[in-house]
């Protein structure tokens, strides 16, 4: 069977045009390595997209997965759950948090990105919100509308309002035309409060 075909034929490949497609097909991950159907090794520089931090395939991880998915594999956050306190209890002792702060947990970054549009909005009674250019939030409709890169094109006009993007220091090809990293970075903050200012603090 030609898994690569049948791939072609019924996935969507997001964030990639589609014609002439042809990616290797990956059949297993071990540590810092993906390897493809006929056995190449590719050294997995983006984490999974930043899924897999511990590496691929990582033992305890894996054992972990498999225990809690024998045990109880979801409780919806109506119910109060063992692991999810548990967890909740170690981030807070990490964190700098203040006394009585919580926990909020969401599927991936992209959800907590809406949500945290949505309590600040909520929480302030403001409506704008700064996002970077050269920034990426995630693929629903406030994190796209927040991401800061031409794959949000497509989605405008459709994408949620309030949303207001300024440019960060970039020394690799400077927005602000100095080759000086200090320089870089006074003239960023300068655009920033420009931004800020011309949108009106009370309102961002």
């Amino acid at each position: 069977m030609d898994l690569k075909a049948l791939h072609k034929r019924h996935v969507l490949t997001p964030w990639v045009a589609q014609a002439g497609l042809n990616p290797p097909l990956m059949v297993r991950g071990e540590g810092v390595w993906l390897y493809d159907e006929e056995g190449h090794r590719y050294l997995d520089f983006s984490a999974g997209l930043v899924a897999v931090n511990l590496g691929h395939a990582h033992p305890r991880l894996v054992g972990a997965i498999a225990e809690q998915a024998a045990r109880l594999a979801y409780a919806a956050p109506s119910f109060f759950h063992d692991r999810r306190a548990l967890l909740a209890k170690a981030l807070s002792d990490l964190a700098p948090w203040e006394e009585g702060a919580r926990v909020f947990f969401t599927p991936s970054g992209t959800e907590a990105n809406e949500d945290a549009v949505k309590f600040v909005r909520q929480l302030t009674g403001r409506f704008k919100v700064l996002a970077a250019y050269r920034s990426f939030h995630g693929a629903t409709h406030a994190s796209a509308s927040l991401t800061g890169e031409n794959r949000r094109w497509p989605a405008e006009p459709g994408t949620a309002p309030g949303v207001v993007h300024f440019f960060a220091p970039y020394p690799y090809r400077s927005p602000f035309f100095t080759e000086d990293p200090q320089e870089e970075t006074r003239r960023a903050l300068e655009h920033l409060e420009r931004v800020l200012l011309h949108e009106d603090p009370s309102r961002v």
